[in-house]
């Protein structure tokens, strides 16, 4: 498994690398949206901790295409997404795309929809054996 997320990985970033991005901060604007939303909702909807999900944000905030704004209490961080991120996210979604298709020339459309199935099915028999935090 761990051979084949770094190198679904590198495929990926090969296309993304136009955009001076790596899939992990493509993921991260593919699931932000001009709706605030939590540090805590982000990293769990991605299932990441909020250490790894910060950092991974920091980029992006300084690029100027994710921005912190005021929650309900001052503690809390909500992020959304910036018109200069959205534009952002749309042209690097199309390079997204253009990596979708070659990798299901390469392994077979059929194939790599029964590998996704797979790996979603996989991932919620998983969930229930994992601590709550996971």
């Amino acid at each position: 498994m761990r051979k084949l997320t770094r190198r679904m990985t590198s495929f990926y970033e090969g296309y993304l690398r136009e955009h001076d991005i790596t899939l992990t901060q493509y993921s991260l604007l593919a699931n932000l949206g001009r709706e605030p939303q939590t540090l805590w909702q982000l990293a769990d909807r991605l299932e990441t901790d909020r250490t790894t999900l910060t950092r991974n944000l920091r980029l992006l905030i300084e690029q100027g295409w994710v921005a912190e704004v005021p929650g309900a209490d001052a503690r809390e961080r909500r992020l959304v997404l910036t018109t200069r991120g959205y534009r952002f996210r749309k042209l690097a979604h199309a390079t997204w795309q253009r990596a979708q298709l070659a990798l299901e020339r390469q392994l077979g459309r059929d194939f790599v929809a029964d590998l996704n199935q797979r790996l979603e099915d996989a991932l919620q028999r998983l969930k229930p054996a994992l601590a709550e935090e996971n």
